[in-house]
């Protein structure tokens, strides 16, 4: 036992001497001199499961449609300050982020994140801020709760040798909304929620050597980044908020790009259109003639012209008119929104909304 205790002493003594010495160790270094930085993993961009479903809107929103984003406001009132608390749990920054989401989606963007710019050259008569392009939508909303749902975990140790699991989630929601800029009505609104996971494993081995109790014990822990898990739901959430004013047939294909793994959305305005887009018949669109033409017109006939396949024909909307009252005049060129018909009759609300589509 006396070999032990002076193998460990020693151990100890020449851990102690080499830690002193070792001044070009990273992070440690001379009181005159600076430390060695650590160099960690490369920068990278920030990719995410629904950026497949992101791009592969673009181009079918109009570049005329202007769109911003207002106030994306941390309201769950969570903080710490104590106990190696960092400050608040949700990053301030959500509004950039959702910004960046619907650049990424192809529309255009105006930034309204930081007007100081724009207002202090104006003060100093250096622009006009009438010239400022304004927004046909803007996205506002908050994330609004998050609780800390109690875990659970077991533990086993059997002749000093034990194993432990726990795990722990943490509930975050959101609810956001794309309001028409010209009237103030919400067109868009999804609510999400998430939960994060996080857990804990470990083994420990407890041995007597002799008198000597030794102990070694092995863990890790792990647990989702909550910011990353954050900006999937606001591209998740940008994604719903555009196609809510989108025709089906226009982002079906889209939103194949969502892996249910990641992510979903089923009880909303998209997820009932895309159903009843499913379901529809197949057949062609009314007033559409498919009769194939014979190869060989019959002799002093016309050749009939080709007529493009059933799958490959433009839907036929159907024109909804709201009664005159309420009919907007066209003459408003600020706002270049088309009839359900593509023309400029039957200017409803619907057809507002579902001005997001290509022109």
């Amino acid at each position: 036992m006396t070999d032990v205790r002076k193998l460990v002493l020693s151990l100890l003594v020449g851990a102690a001497t080499a830690l002193q010495g070792c001044a070009a160790a990273p992070g440690v270094a001379g009181s005159t001199s600076d430390a060695k930085l650590v160099q960690g993993p490369p920068i990278s961009d920030i990719v995410t499961p629904f950026d497949k479903a992101l791009t592969c809107l673009k181009g079918k929103i109009s570049p005329r449609l202007i769109f911003s984003v207002g106030a994306v406001l941390d309201q769950t009132g969570k903080e710490s300050f104590t106990d190696g608390g960092v400050g608040k749990f949700i990053t301030q920054g959500a509004g950039d982020m959702m910004q960046s989401a619907l650049f990424k989606a192809g529309a255009t963007v105006v930034n309204r994140r930081d007007p100081r710019v724009a207002t202090t050259e104006a003060e100093w008569k250096v622009r006009d801020i009438t010239r400022q392009i304004p927004s046909n939508f803007f996205i506002t909303g908050s994330i609004n709760s998050l609780d800390f749902i109690p875990g659970s975990g077991a533990e086993v140790e059997v002749g000093g040798v034990g194993a432990r699991y726990r795990q722990n989630r943490i509930l975050v929601g959101m609810d956001l909304a794309m309001t028409e800029a010209t009237t103030g009505r919400i067109v868009a609104n999804v609510p999400l929620q998430k939960q994060i996971f996080s857990s804990e494993a470990g083994i420990g081995i407890g041995r007597f050597i002799g008198s000597e109790l030794t102990s070694v014990d092995f863990g890790g822990r792990e647990r989702e980044a909550i910011h990353f898990a954050l900006r999937q739901m606001l591209n998740l959430a940008t994604f719903e908020l555009l196609t809510q004013v989108m025709k089906p047939e226009n982002y079906a294909d889209c939103r194949t790009y969502i892996d249910r793994a990641h992510g979903r959305i089923d009880n909303t305005k998209t997820a009932e259109a895309i159903e009843a887009y499913n379901e529809r018949p197949k057949g062609p669109p009314p007033g559409v003639d498919v009769t194939v033409p014979s190869s060989v017109p019959a002799a002093g006939t016309a050749r009939a012209a080709p007529v493009a396949p059933a799958s490959e024909a433009e839907p036929v909307p159907a024109a909804t008119v709201e009664p005159p009252g309420n009919q907007r005049q066209s003459q408003d060129t600020s706002q270049p929104y088309s009839g359900s018909d593509g023309g400029t009759t039957g200017i409803t609300k619907d057809a507002k909304a579902q001005a997001i589509l290509a022109q």
